[in-house]
């Protein structure tokens, strides 16, 4: 979070993007924020950036589980875009780049101790768009893939099957912009052995119950069978 970014640092920020620009103002504008300003005058920030870097990300993501999965139908391959492109993704990779150091901010952005997770995710978009723009298709689609590779890797091993609730919070966060919402239906048994039985609701529908021993369980399950409704993961 800084005024300016300087040579050495561009250097060292081309080297984790495994990126050299050939026009560097590409890579200062993807790292400008629109809260700030020079001498009282507004800069260049990157807002547009960042509408084309969210556009050419979900192609290149769309491209490549297409490709690469094709035991996958439609419903499960949207899931997974979602993962890969949601905003807690994009700003991990954001942070692990070291943007969070170099973005240009305004006067009052730069007080926060952290660092809102839209900025970073907005970032990152934006310095997707800045490669295309200077290099071409390839070079971002190398970059892309490059940084979500433990990712993917995590889905080849169907790993991202394992937490169903934020399988299902990411993707009704990214599709229908809600929150899912768990009701407890009924609890029988003892205090110290009861089981619990949950449904989730999504929008105006409800999935499940789902029985558990404790109420994170019985979540789960319910979150797994509205997976499965969807048709996002199979049975």
């Amino acid at each position: 979070m800084q005024d300016v970014v300087i040579d050495s640092e561009i250097s060292s920020l081309e080297e984790k993007l495994g990126y050299r620009f050939k026009d560097k103002t590409f890579l200062i504008q993807a790292l400008t924020h629109s809260s700030a300003k020079f001498g009282g005058n507004y800069v260049i920030c990157n807002e547009r950036l960042e509408f084309l870097g969210d556009s050419i990300l979900g192609h290149i993501v769309a491209e490549y589980l297409f490709t690469n999965f094709p035991d996958k139908q439609e419903g499960e391959l949207s899931m997974i875009k979602s993962l890969l492109v949601s905003s807690k993704t994009l700003a991990m990779l954001a942070k692990r780049l070291g943007f969070d150091k170099l973005i240009i901010l305004g006067r009052g952005l730069k007080a926060k101790k952290v660092l809102p997770r839209s900025i970073l995710c907005n970032t990152f978009e934006s310095m997707i768009a800045a490669i295309y723009l200077d290099g071409g298709m390839d070079a971002v689609r190398t970059f892309i893939l490059k940084n979500l590779e433990t990712k993917i890797e995590d889905i080849r091993n169907n790993d991202y099957e394992k937490n169903y609730k934020s399988l299902l919070q990411d993707y009704a966060q990214r599709q229908l912009t809600i929150l899912p919402t768990y009701r407890v239906t009924s609890e029988a048994g003892p205090d110290h052995h009861k089981t619990f039985q949950v449904v989730v609701e999504l929008q105006d529908k409800s999935f499940g119950p789902a029985s558990g021993m404790n109420k994170k369980e019985a979540e789960q399950g319910a979150a797994r069978l509205a997976l499965q409704t969807l048709g996002l993961i199979s049975d």
